[in-house]
C-alpha cells in the first residue's frame, strides 16, 4: 500500500475533520504515526501490542522526567512522552488498516491516554519540584501539590462523564464535551492547551527548557481547575 492509501485508511473523512482541530496532532504527531504504520501492515504485532508499548513509553517518560535532577533527563523524559504520542496513533491507525479494532483495544487505547495525561501532570510538579526553578513563587513542596492537583482535575470529569453515558443517561452536556466536530473557539483553544498529544507538550518542552516548570503547573492546575468545574456543572445538572 502506498503512503495515500495507508492515511485515507487510518485517517477517514470523520476522523480526519474531528482531528484538524488538534494543531500539534495534525503537524506532526498524525503524520508520523502513519509513516510507521507501512512497516508494521505485513508484521504479525497486533495493535494492542503497539498501544502497550505507548503505555511503557509514558511510564519511562514519567521516571525521567519525576527522578530528573538535569535537564538531558527532563528532555529524555519528554522525547519518551512523544512517543508515546505517536505510537498512540499507531494503534488505532494500524487497528483500521488491517481490520483488527476491538472493544479491548478501544479500553487498552482509553486507559494509555488517561495514564499518559496523568503522568505529564505528576511528572511536571515533580520536576519542578526537584529543578533550580524561576519565578519561585511557593515552597517547592506545593509543586508537588500541584502536580498531583493537576493530574486529579485533568481526569475526573472525564470518569463522570464516561459514567454518564455508560448509564444511557441522554445527555446533551456530554455530547457538547465530546463531540469536539461542535466545539466553539474557545473549546477548542481548551482542548489544544489541555491535550496531552496536542499543544501541551510543546509547552512543557518550552517549560523544561527554560526552567519554569513551576509556571508550567502553576497556571495547568488554575486551567484545569476551571475546566473541571464547568465540565462538572453541566454534567451534574438536571437536563
Amino acid at each position: 500500500m502506498t503512503y495515500k492509501e495507508i492515511y485515507d485508511i487510518a485517517m477517514p473523512a470523520a476522523k480526519r475533520k474531528e482531528e484538524r482541530l488538534n494543531i500539534w496532532v495534525t503537524i506532526a504527531v498524525r503524520p508520523l504515526s502513519v509513516l510507521l504504520i507501512k512497516p508494521l501492515i505485513d508484521s504479525k504485532i497486533m495493535p494492542t501490542t503497539i498501544t502497550k508499548i505507548s503505555v511503557l513509553a509514558s511510564g519511562i517518560g514519567f521516571c525521567f522526567l519525576a527522578l530528573s535532577h538535569s535537564l538531558m533527563n527532563s528532555l529524555i523524559g519528554w522525547l519518551f512522552f512523544f512517543i508515546w504520542a505517536v505510537l498512540d496513533g499507531v494503534d488505532g491507525n494500524l487497528a483500521r488498516c488491517t481490520n483488527q479494532c476491538s472493544p479491548l483495544g478501544d479500553l487498552w487505547d482509553t486507559m494509555g491516554g488517561y495514564a499518559a495525561m496523568v503522568l505529564m501532570y505528576f511528572g511536571a510538579g515533580i520536576a519542578a519540584y526537584n529543578d533550580v526553578s524561576l519565578y519561585d513563587y511557593a515552597n517547592g513542596a506545593n509543586y508537588l501539590i500541584l502536580g498531583g492537583a493537576a493530574a486529579i482535575m485533568s481526569i475526573f470529569p472525564r470518569l463522570v462523564m464516561h459514567k454518564k453515558k455508560s448509564s444511557n443517561i441522554e445527555s446533551k452536556a456530554v455530547k457538547a464535551i465530546s463531540d469536539k466536530q461542535g466545539f466553539s473557539l474557545s473549546k477548542v483553544i481548551g482542548m489544544n492547551l489541555v491535550s496531552p498529544s496536542g499543544a501541551m507538550q510543546l509547552i512543557l518542552l518550552a517549560a523544561i527548557l527554560t526552567h519554569t516548570l513551576n509556571v508550567f503547573i502553576g497556571i495547568y492546575s488554575v486551567i484545569n481547575l476551571g475546566i473541571m468545574a464547568i465540565s462538572l456543572r453541566a454534567l451534574l445538572k438536571e437536563e
